[in-house]
């Protein structure tokens, strides 16, 4: 605000000087009877007049755009101005990026465990998950998008960032002075549109569209779920060359080998568990079930990843939208009333026209 204020400072001066000039214009005009001077005279000073204006409303056009900031933006992150609440809400959208960024690649690693996982009997090999490299590229092509995604959603967290900092810093004060000069004037209306435009209407357009916030972490908890799942964790390396183990972890995966209903607690008042009511229908299977302490969920290891990736579209659809369009929609506003402002802001107001009639 400090520095808005500064440059505001400037632009007193400068109307202040031009007002006195225009003063003395006016007086020469009138004193040697040249109309022209005259009414150039006047029509400065009417124009400085108006600057005038603009100045002495600054900070009723910034308590405007706070209360802007209260009305639209609902759910604020932070105390600010409009600008500074989208920078917020971008900031906030890029860091549940990069946690599901943190996820997406834990649950690339454990598929790219079990895409390698084989049994090899000599004469054949068996790797009933060499094709979830399908599922493993469509995951990938999601990290690299998740990757251009974060990096447009700063490059607009950057522009908020600049807006903000150099919106009313710089543009308006310097637009305010450009318009006290016939030659500038256009210059200096297009410039006091162009500032209000970004600061106003630029934020409050990219705001209005829903925040994707919500829709990343819930794909992270989704991912988060899988991975934390004691069925989807590897295979300890001390158990690798139990030729059983890996076999046991392939059934399970694969569905061969679900666990149902059964008390494991009743495993500590048995020394002999070869009486136990079948766990799973698959005595191998239900060794390895009880060896694991496993419980009695359902492992559905293809509709988990199912739900994954369209979780993970979901959210990576919906950032798309906040990252690309609704900018792009936003400065299509915005350009729109730059345009009919700074032709409002830079034409003459026609003293002389005035004065013929």
């Amino acid at each position: 605000m400090a520095n808005e204020f500064a440059g505001i400072g400037i632009a007193v001066i400068v109307v202040t000087a031009s007002i006195v000039l225009a003063g003395i214009l006016i007086g020469i005009g009138r004193a040697f009877g040249y109309k022209r001077v005259e009414y150039f005279g006047i029509e400065e000073f009417m124009q400085s007049i108006l600057n005038a204006a603009i100045i002495g409303s600054f900070a009723t056009i910034i308590e405007l755009i706070g209360a802007v900031s209260s009305s639209v933006v609902v759910d604020s992150c932070a105390k600010g101005d409009i600008v500074f609440q989208l920078s917020c809400t971008l900031g906030g959208i890029n860091t549940a990026l990069f946690g599901l960024l943190q996820q997406l690649v834990v649950t690339l690693n454990i598929l790219g465990y079990y895409q390698g996982l084989s049994l090899d009997f000599g004469a054949f090999i068996i790797a009933p998950f060499a094709n979830m490299h399908a599922v493993s590229d469509m995951l990938s092509l999601q990290l690299l998008s998740l990757n251009v995604i974060m990096m447009l959603v700063e490059l607009n967290r950057q522009v908020a960032l600049f807006i903000g900092q150099n919106s009313l810093g710089i543009l308006f004060p310097a637009g305010l002075v450009l318009r006290t000069f016939f030659a500038t004037r256009k210059v200096g209306g297009f410039l006091i549109a162009f500032s209000l435009g970004l600061f106003v209407f630029y934020p409050v357009f990219v705001l209005v569209f829903p925040d994707p916030a919500g829709d990343i972490t819930n794909s992270m908890l989704v991912m988060r779920n899988f991975t934390n799942n004691s069925y989807y964790a590897t295979v300890p390396v001390i158990d690798l060359n139990d030729n059983y183990a890996i076999a046991a972890k392939m059934d399970l995966l694969s569905g061969r080998c679900s666990p149902q209903t059964f008390n494991f607690s009743i495993l500590s008042n048995m020394t002999n568990i070869t009486n136990i009511t079948s766990v799973s229908n698959n005595t191998a299977c239900d060794d390895y079930l009880i060896k694991q302490n496993l419980t009695n969920v359902t492992v559905d290891m293809s509709g988990d990843l199912t739900l994954i990736a369209q979780s993970n579209n979901n959210s990576l659809s919906k950032s798309l939208l906040y990252a690309v369009i609704a900018p792009i929609f936003s400065l299509v506003v915005t350009i729109v009333f730059v345009r009919e402002l700074s032709l409002l802001l830079g034409s003459e107001i026609g003293i002389r026209t005035i004065a013929s009639i």
